[in-house]
């Protein structure tokens, strides 16, 4: 009779065990997937490289629905830092210690990472110009100082240096004035801020009669407003390459490359992801990351 009671009790720990081990995960909340706004150019960098196993970019796929859109870096960086089960993107340059960065394909997402290439989510940053109208005085001046090695000195503080033709920026000889428009990209948006102060900064009474409108709204309004432009004073910001059919009107150069950083919560517990498995969840294949130790 005993033995008869153990064998029960047995075949009922084994029940439990099994119920407990295929019910797992049954209550746990869906990935919430966040991507940018359509226009963006971390949005179309990121698309353009996410592939399925089969080859298929993200961007000639459609994504799941009720992917959340959002249009800016740092609202997708609140969001992420806000929901355990989020997953997004941004700009390497933009992260914050509220949210945490995995690795792609095992490698870290690093400037030294991108230089050597076996960190695959990267992209340029780009600035531009329009090819058909000649620049103001302080536009010009200030693209020279964007193509300078002092430049280059900044980006190299959280981004890749694009060194190739940088040479020493000096002062304009007289005073300057006028207005320079900035518009585009909001990953480009900081360093942007940066690179204006460190212009003031250079040329102190030289440039104080100089204002800079800067209102970035993502790459595809930056191209516009070059392509509009008919002062010689607006300079556009993309992060992403610039594509052949708008190449002919623009004169651009690449200030930085950048890594395209992928971001969970906190809280994830997981600390790597492959470039598949992104697609697989942009399209609604994955929807919890407890899939992802099976795939």
């Amino acid at each position: 009779m005993k033995k008869a009671k153990k064998l029960i009790v047995a075949l009922l720990v084994c029940v439990m065990a099994f119920a407990t081990f295929a019910f797992a995960g049954c209550g746990e909340k869906e990935i919430s997937v966040i991507t940018r706004n359509e226009g963006s150019g971390t949005r179309d960098a990121f698309e353009s490289i996410v592939k399925s196993d089969a080859g298929v970019k993200l961007g000639d796929a459609e994504l799941k629905d009720g992917v959340l859109q959002y249009d800016s870096t740092s609202t997708v960086i609140t969001q992420v830092s806000s929901v355990e089960t989020a997953i997004g993107y941004v700009s390497l340059g933009s992260v914050d210690d509220t949210i945490k960065v995995l690795k792609v394909n095992g490698v870290e997402a690093t400037a030294a990472n991108v230089l050597n290439g076996t960190y695959k989510l990267q992209r340029p940053f780009v600035i531009m110009t329009n090819k058909t109208v000649e620049l103001q005085d302080a536009t010009a001046d200030f693209i020279r100082f964007l193509k300078s090695t002092q430049a280059q000195e900044i980006v190299a503080g959280d981004y890749v240096k694009q060194e190739e033709g940088a040479v020493q920026y000096t002062s304009p000889s007289t005073a300057l004035s006028g207005t320079v428009v900035i518009r585009g990209s909001t990953s480009v948006d900081p360093l942007m801020d940066v690179l204006i102060g460190k212009y003031k900064e250079i040329n102190g009474n030289k440039v104080a009669n100089v204002e800079f409108q800067k209102d970035c709204q993502g790459s595809s309004a930056g191209i516009s407003a070059v392509k509009g432009d008919t002062a010689g004073n607006v300079i556009g910001l993309s992060s992403s390459a610039i594509k052949d059919a708008d190449a002919p009107s623009m004169n651009y150069f690449h200030i930085a490359l950048d890594a395209i950083a992928v971001i969970v919560n906190k809280n994830n517990e997981l600390s790597d992801i492959t470039i598949s498995q992104l697609f697989d969840i942009y399209t609604g294949a994955i929807t919890k990351f407890s899939e992802l130790s099976s795939k």
